[in-house]
C-alpha cells in the first residue's frame, strides 16, 4: 500500500481522536499524524507522507498542516531533511499512555484509566482571595477579590482516587450561580463564562492530603500533588487547581529525550 493510500480516508474524527471544537486544529492534526506513526509502526528513519498527501487525508488547509508539522518538530517527533521529505525519529515510536503532558479534566483521566467515577462535593464557599496566597499569585487577584474555593472527591466503588481543591476568580464568573451543580466540569463553568481552561502550568510533588480531609488507611498514604495555573486561550489565568491524585492506585508517564 502506498503512503498516499494508507493515510488516505480521514475525516473530522481525526484518526481515533474526536474532533475538539475547542482545540486548536493543529494541535488535534498533530495528535491524529502522531497517532497514525504509532498505529501503522512506522520506525525511526521511515518516511511519513507528503504535505498534500496529509491535507487530503485529513481535509486540512496547507497553513494549518505546516504548523502541526511544527509541532511534531518541536517535539523531535519527526525531522525535516530538506529535498527529501519528513521523516520518523526513534522518539515517535514510544507509546506513552496518559502522558503527564496532557491537559486533560479530571474525570475524562479517571475514565481513560478504567474507571467510572463520580465527584461528591465536600465543600464550596466565596472568599477573599487574601485567604489563599498562593492562589492569589498564581490567578493575578488582589487580597481583596473574591475567589470561589471548590473541595471535592473523585470516587470509584469505595475507593477515593482524586482529591480536589479548585480556586476560581468570581469575576469571571460574571455573576453566574455557584451554588447549583458544583459536581459537574469545572473546566465546562468556566466555558459557559466564556473563559474555558486549555493550557496548564503545573508543578508535581509528592505529598500527604490536608489534615481532616479523609480517614482511614489512605490518609496516611503519600498522594501525588498537582498544583496548576490553567489558562484560556488568550493567556488569562482562570483557574488554580490542586489535584492530589492517590499515589498507590495513580500515575503519570513521559518521555525522557
Amino acid at each position: 500500500m502506498t503512503d498516499k493510500a494508507a493515510w488516505a480516508g480521514q475525516d473530522r474524527m481525526l484518526g481515533t481522536r474526536p474532533f475538539q471544537p475547542h482545540r486548536k486544529m493543529a494541535e488535534q492534526i498533530r495528535d491524529a499524524v502522531s497517532d497514525h506513526i504509532r498505529a501503522r509502526g512506522l520506525k525511526a528513519g521511515d518516511r511519513i507522507p507528503t504535505e498534500a498527501d496529509l491535507c487530503a487525508a485529513f481535509g486540512v488547509s496547507r497553513p494549518t498542516l505546516r504548523e502541526a508539522l511544527r509541532l511534531l518538530e518541536q517535539e523531535r517527533l519527526i525531522v525535516t531533511e530538506h529535498g527529501r521529505g519528513r521523516f520518523v525519529t526513534a522518539a515517535a515510536a514510544l507509546h506513552v499512555a496518559r502522558p503527564i503532558t496532557v491537559y486533560e479534566s479530571i474525570t475524562r483521566m479517571l475514565a481513560s484509566l478504567g474507571h467510572d467515577p463520580e465527584t461528591r462535593v465536600l465543600s464550596s464557599r466565596v472568599a477573599l482571595a487574601a485567604s489563599d496566597p498562593q492562589a492569589a499569585l498564581a490567578l493575578g487577584l488582589t487580597p481583596g477579590a473574591e475567589i470561589l474555593v471548590l473541595e471535592r472527591l473523585r470516587e470509584a466503588g469505595e475507593e477515593v482516587l482524586v482529591y480536589t481543591l479548585d480556586v476560581i476568580p468570581m469575576a469571571l464568573l460574571a455573576g453566574r450561580p455557584v451554588d447549583t451543580d458544583l459536581a459537574g466540569s469545572v473546566n465546562e463553568l468556566l466555558a459557559d463564562a466564556g473563559h474555558r481552561p486549555v493550557m496548564s502550568s503545573a508543578n508535581v510533588a509528592a505529598a500527604f492530603l490536608p489534615a481532616g480531609v479523609l480517614q482511614g488507611p489512605a490518609n496516611a498514604e503519600p498522594w501525588l500533588l498537582v498544583s496548576e495555573t490553567c489558562l484560556s486561550d488568550n493567556g488569562t489565568p482562570v483557574l488554580y487547581a490542586r489535584d492530589y491524585h492517590r499515589g498507590s492506585l495513580i500515575s503519570f508517564n513521559f518521555t525522557r529525550q
